[in-house]
């Protein structure tokens, strides 16, 4: 029997308690849930590609590799940070590693650009990667890229491993995707040259706040 001074709850009362109740005990799930992906991660290319945990010459406990350098051109210095590991699509290649990624560059008038990156390296590729040859390509993805049509800047980068350092240059493309002031070539001009100023450069390794101080200091 119910007392004179028991308060009454209602069942939707009830549900409501409940399912405020159930909410917070799922928060705790969250980082159950991200480790265990970082986990499966791990496991599958500890499988389909063991080489990723030993880019740059010595082991790592995450299969990715990032790094920053300087390319000095005629239109200024840009500083550029890059961040690979490996997936199982987005190669422009057959039979190929493909290799996916992020990058950031700034540029002589100080803007930075936020790029999404593709690329490459031979199939059955041995623990140790010093020596190989690779490729990266990137384009411009701001954070509305999935709603905007223009992505430019576009670079492309090839070279070698050099551990533990990525000794590489710009194909040209630096040349391609920014004016001579430094700005971005904004136009489709049929006359504007393909061909041009190789811009070497050589990413150390080092994470995306060296490339941020890099950038004030440039």
């Amino acid at each position: 029997m119910r007392s004179p001074g028991d308060t009454l709850v209602t069942p939707q009362q009830s549900g409501r308690v409940r399912r405020r109740g159930g909410c917070l005990g799922c928060l705790w799930q969250i980082p159950l849930i991200l480790a265990l992906g970082i986990v499966l991660v791990v496991a599958i290319n500890c499988v389909f590609a063991p080489w990723a945990f030993y880019l740059g010459g010595n082991f790592h406990i995450l299969p990715y590799w990032q790094g920053w350098g300087k390319l000095h051109a005629k239109s200024g210095d840009y500083v550029m940070y890059i961040r690979i590991h490996p997936t199982s699509r987005g190669s422009r290649m057959y039979l190929e590693t493909n290799l996916t990624g992020n990058a950031y560059i700034c540029t002589p008038r100080g803007e930075q650009f936020r790029m999404h990156m593709g690329g490459g390296m031979r199939k059955h590729l041995n623990l140790p990667t010093d020596g190989e040859k690779i490729h990266l390509y990137m384009h411009n993805w701001p954070w509305n890229g999935s709603f905007i049509a223009d992505h430019r800047p576009s670079l492309e980068l090839e070279g070698h491993w050099q551990n533990p350092d990525l000794v590489m240059d710009d194909d040209a493309s630096i040349q391609r995707a920014f004016q001579p002031d430094g700005s971005v070539y904004p136009g489709h001009d049929p006359n504007h040259p393909y061909n041009g100023e190789i811009v070497p450069v050589t990413f150390h390794p080092g994470s995306y706040s060296d490339f941020k101080e890099a950038c004030k200091a440039r």
